[in-house]
């Protein structure tokens, strides 16, 4: 990989930890902002609902807390050295289930030689990315996430049995979540394939063991 690709991955990293936080973090502010502000001026004509505001402030303020956490804690470069990568994966899969409990989350994981972890942290970035992309965009029940290590390549398959996405919004510049993968795959050295119909979408990667060979 060169600098250029390097580059290319920073500024890709860099967009998605901003859309990740004005979706997030900042909508979650704003909205403890205003219960604040109905605390304070309950204080002044009925102190029970005052207090019932402000229990409810504390529990926004637990749930920024733990977001903020996330976030931080997907920012590390060494999680898989940290917790180990078949570890990472579990708890991942964790977090959506208590997140999305109605969504049904199959992971296929093989054991990957971590050594090189711009990849394998790209690797793991791309499947949450994928996930996320389904969870706002596809109103999917089911989600199949397939990492496979084939010969000197390694394959990822992301599916869902979703709405499937118009014809015009297929490509991987349609919308954020594709261009952070596409830009991933491509600054890899790999190459995507979307295929999307009214049945669902497939993503389907492949990505050589180390990039540039």
């Amino acid at each position: 990989m060169n600098k250029k690709d390097i580059l290319v991955l920073q500024e890709t990293e860099r967009k998605r930890i901003a859309e990740e936080l004005h979706d997030t973090t900042v909508q979650d502010m704003v909205y403890l902002s205003q219960q604040l502000e109905l605390v304070m001026l309950y204080m002044e004509q009925d102190l029970t609902l005052a207090r019932l505001e402000a229990v409810t402030a504390r529990k926004q303020i637990k749930h920024i807390i733990g977001g903020m956490r996330d976030t931080i804690y997907n920012l590390r470069p060494m999680i898989f050295d940290d917790i180990g990568w078949m570890a990472a994966w579990e708890r991942l899969k964790k977090k959506f289930a208590e997140d999305h409990p109605d969504l049904e989350i199959v992971f296929d994981i093989d054991m990957i030689d971590t050594s090189d972890g711009l990849t394998a942290i790209s690797i793991y970035r791309i499947v949450c990315e994928g996930c996320q992309n389904i969870i706002k965009h596809s109103k999917a029940s089911h989600i199949q996430i397939g990492v496979k290590e084939i010969g000197n390549s390694i394959k990822i398959i992301i599916y869902d049995d979703g709405i499937g996405m118009q014809e015009e919004e297929s490509g991987p510049s349609s919308h954020f979540g594709l261009q952070f993968i596409a830009e991933r795959v491509k600054a890899l050295s790999g190459k995507i394939k979307i295929c999307s119909d009214s049945s669902g979408t497939k993503i389907s990667i492949k990505i050589p063991r180390k990039a540039g060979d």
